[in-house]
């Protein structure tokens, strides 16, 4: 598909999930408003496919989905360290194709700034003329010292549409200028209704045989975020489990992993079948992460956004610490998640599961402003440069 020489706010995206679930309802919004919009999907750049009916940029998969083992192409660390080949792939194929499609765009939307390709995407539209809008995608916190790179929000978008005050507290606090940044919330989370979830959780736990509400151990890939190598993330879920089996035991509750879709689920199969209780863990690596949400009684985070989905599902939350970084995100400095010590691993869990705080309200409506509306909010704040 080639986009008609009429549009004039154009969306990428290279994730067909996340990416795609939060700016569909600024587009249907736009559309409403007799805009002229087009979504252009870089999703075969992380091994994804594009959804039907979306313009595709690239014509086959270039690498492996990060934890899909037999889908062919690069993979994760080589990508991410392959500087040379982004600027050969974005000189003489990415680039060129780019210009084409956006030809016509005003205004592009996009979800990140710094990574590739949109770090040559937003500064060739810079030179062009034509605006940019960073719309945030996910949580955003300080990154450990040695990471040296470009952070997220700092690369020169003409706009920058945050969740709430803690994300504008985030972005000030690392330069970005405050006449572009807009509270927008996150459009992602409008729709969502947790009770519309309780019938998906009552069959999740039914299909798992489970009398009552698991603890939920909710991964990301750490590494990516430069805490440490993936080992790091594999060992602490280890000794946190080893840890939990006994007081999960007790209380004949078992334990949900749900994986990052960026890891690989045999890696934690591997580690809850070595464990002393291999039955008590389930991997559901494709079980919706709302229905996880919806059946469990508690849940484990690290450094993620989920945390903010669990506690929008009324879910206590315990942030486990990594090991040299602490608790990366607010969740515990805020007071809205348990603190899990790497020092006291059962004690930071039987806290959790015994006295959880009650202060979840007052931290999603920091970090998700006007939930319900934000699309609105992006629709507006895009539609004051185009």
């Amino acid at each position: 598909m080639i986009p008609p020489r009429e549009v004039s706010i154009a969306f990428v995206f290279t994730n067909p999930g996340h990416h795609l679930e939060m700016m569909a309802p600024v587009v249907d919004e736009l559309r409403r408003r007799r805009r002229d919009v087009h979504l252009i999907s870089l999703a075969e750049l992380r091994g994804w496919d594009t959804p039907a009916g979306i313009t595709r940029a690239i014509p086959l998969r270039i690498r492996k989905q990060a934890g899909k083992p037999d889908s062919g192409g690069l993979e994760l660390r080589e990508w991410h360290r392959a500087a040379p080949m982004h600027e050969l792939v974005w000189r003489f194929a990415l680039g060129p194709r780019m210009r084409w499609l956006l030809r016509n765009a005003s205004v592009v939307v996009i979800p990140n700034d710094i990574g590739f390709p949109y770090n040559k995407l937003i500064g060739e539209r810079r030179r062009r003329g034509q605006r940019t809008v960073l719309v945030q995608e996910g949580i955003r916190f300080p990154l450990p010292a040695k990471y040296t790179g470009p952070h997220y929000g700092t690369n020169g978008a003409d706009l920058v549409c945050v969740w709430g005050e803690g994300s504008r507290v985030y972005f000030e606090g690392q330069g970005v200028p405050a006449s572009t940044i807009s509270i927008t919330g996150s459009p992602r989370m409008d729709a969502l209704d947790p009770a519309a979830w309780i019938t998906r959780g009552e069959q999740l736990r039914a299909e798992l045989g489970l009398t009552h509400p698991p603890l939920a151990y909710l991964s990301n890939p750490i590494e990516t975020q430069h805490y440490g190598p993936k080992q790091l993330r594999l060992d602490c879920f280890e000794r946190f489990l080893a840890a939990a089996l006994p007081i999960l035991r007790a209380r004949e509750l078992a334990l949900v992993v749900k994986p990052h879709g960026g890891e690989d689920p045999a890696e934690y199969r591997a580690i809850a079948d070595r464990s002393s209780e291999p039955a008590r863990v389930h991997v559901l690596p494709t079980a919706p992460i709302f229905s996880v949400l919806s059946a469990a009684r508690a849940a484990i985070v690290l450094s993620s956004t989920v945390g903010l989905e669990a506690l929008l599902f009324g879910r206590a939350v315990g942030a486990l610490e990594i090991p040299g970084h602490g608790y990366p995100f607010e969740y515990v400095s805020q007071g809205a998640a348990v603190p899990i010590a790497q020092a006291d691993l059962a004690g930071g869990l039987t806290t959790l599961l015994d006295h959880p705080p009650d202060l979840g309200a007052r931290f999603v409506e920091r970090h998700y402003y006007d939930r319900g509306r934000a699309f609105r909010h992006v629709a507006d704040a895009i539609e004051q440069l185009a």
